[in-house]
């Protein structure tokens, strides 16, 4: 019968698995997350790098609900979108970046929001509508001016810039600060100048990290991984 069941989903494009035991397979990486930690999460430090419009921090606050939330868009309209959703007061956005120096780059703002990024669209219709300034910190020197002593899960979805994310925290990194890590890869070229995936992998495997989980796949009409995204964790936080 179980094979009679899945030989008619498959006709329709569907595949049954059997789930496994552990809490860091859940198909939801926030909610695998929290329950690693046993629910207890009301001391945890969340990093948000790329907030768009807030629609992953309303992710995470339904199971970090209590825990500090830092959030960083450097977009002067997305950060005014996301200030609207009226936050509790544990969540913290600031309109900058995150990269691997404090220093001040030429950001790019996309019809699309959601393609907003340091870098230039290798291809598709979303053109620049803006071009400024933007204030780049390093998350090794905010966390040292704000005290904080740790990230339990730190998201980067930055459009091609998620290697300079990491390594403005190579001193948290050096020092098995971050436990979790959610960033979006790229497995085609879709910014000029984006970082591969071996490279985030290799830097990743150096600093104790180990995939757990991808997650929301993108396919090409050729069937092929365009986009994903990724959940590491340090074993030896």
């Amino acid at each position: 019968m179980k094979k009679l069941i899945k030989l008619f989903l498959s006709k329709f494009g569907f595949k049954i698995s059997k789930q496994h035991e552990s809490h860091l397979q859940l198909d939801n990486p926030f909610e695998a997350i929290s329950k690693f930690y046993n629910q207890v999460v009301a001391d945890k430090i969340v990093f948000d790098v790329g907030v768009n419009q807030g629609q992953t921090i309303k992710k995470i606050l339904q199971f970090f609900p209590n825990s500090k939330i830092y959030g960083f868009e450097p977009s002067k309209i997305c950060f005014e979108n996301a200030l609207s959703n009226k936050f509790p007061s544990n969540v913290q956005i600031e309109n900058a970046a995150i990269g691997n120096e404090k220093t001040i780059l030429k950001f790019n703002e996309y019809s699309w929001s959601a393609m907003n990024s340091f870098l230039t669209r290798a291809f598709g219709q979303a053109k620049i509508i803006d071009t400024y300034d933007v204030n780049v910190d390093t998350l090794d020197s905010f966390c040292k001016e704000n005290f904080i002593e740790k990230i339990n899960l730190l998201k980067s979805d930055t459009e091609g810039f998620e290697l300079n994310v990491l390594k403005g925290a190579e001193g948290l990194l050096n020092s098995n600060k971050i436990h979790f890590i959610l960033i979006e890869m790229f497995f085609i070229e879709h910014f000029k100048g984006q970082a591969e995936v071996g490279e985030i992998f290799s830097f990743l495997k150096s600093k104790n990290f180990t995939l757990v989980k991808f997650y929301d796949f993108d396919i090409t009409k050729d069937g092929l991984i365009s986009r994903g995204d990724a959940l590491f964790i340090n074993t030896k936080f």
